[in-house]
């Protein structure tokens, strides 16, 4: 009788799967580290490969730098590649749950907040690369447009809850977290004007409350 040897290569499958994903996670966070720091132009596959202590040829078979910079965002903004949405993270779905307007908007405020103080200088790589090629800039304008979209969900759902302001459509809330919200926001404060996270976020907090909740 023929023996069945299908478990140990099925074993054998799974562990190079899990070893190559652990392999572009840590290719994706080195990119998302050196692109942060040095920008899209000055950083090299040579210093991606460095830093996650991998070889150029490794780096290489991960995509090219463009890509390997949208997706170490992806990454860093959502866990995931491919588009996923941001309303889809924890920490995202604990703000949705809040049953009051004003506790949504206040987590909101600390999502926003510690996300823009996490991947702020990545999106401004993503953003300066724009300027000089038309793949990066679709993408970069792709990344905005998923995010009016879901802070278009979220103004609806504050609507449901009630207590914003009445003169404001879903599509005005939307646009004020959207702008609010945004890591030029953090960039132009903390970055620029030398503010400390706590006063930007004291700020965020006072603009969200101020600009959307009913007085």
């Amino acid at each position: 009788m023929a023996r069945n040897n299908s478990g140990p290569r099925q074993y054998r499958s799974a562990l190079r799967e899990e070893q190559a994903s652990a392999t572009r996670r840590r290719v994706l966070e080195a990119a998302g580290r050196c692109f942060a720091a040095n920008g899209f132009t000055a950083t090299t596959l040579a210093a991606i490969a460095g830093e996650a202590g991998v070889s150029v040829e490794t780096v290489q078979s991960h995509g090219p730098k463009k890509r390997l910079l949208l997706a170490a965002l992806e990454t860093a903004t959502a866990g995931a590649e491919g588009g996923r949405s941001i309303l889809e993270v924890p920490a995202a779905q604990a703000v949705l749950a809040q049953e009051r307007a004003r506790d949504a908007l206040l987590g909101l405020a600390s999502f926003a907040a510690e996300l823009n103080g996490r991947i702020g200088r990545l999106w401004q790589a993503l953003a300066a690369a724009a300027q000089g090629d038309a793949d990066i800039a679709a993408a970069h304008a792709g990344l905005q447009e998923r995010i009016r979209a879901d802070l278009l969900k979220v103004a609806r759902l504050l609507q449901q809850r009630g207590g914003l302001r009445a003169d404001m459509s879903e599509e005005s809330v939307a646009a004020t977290l959207f702008v609010l919200t945004s890591p030029y926001q953090h960039e132009l404060l903390v970055v620029q004007a030398g503010w400390s996270e706590e006063g930007y976020l004291a700020w965020l907090e006072q603009m969200l409350i101020e600009t959307v909740l009913a007085p």
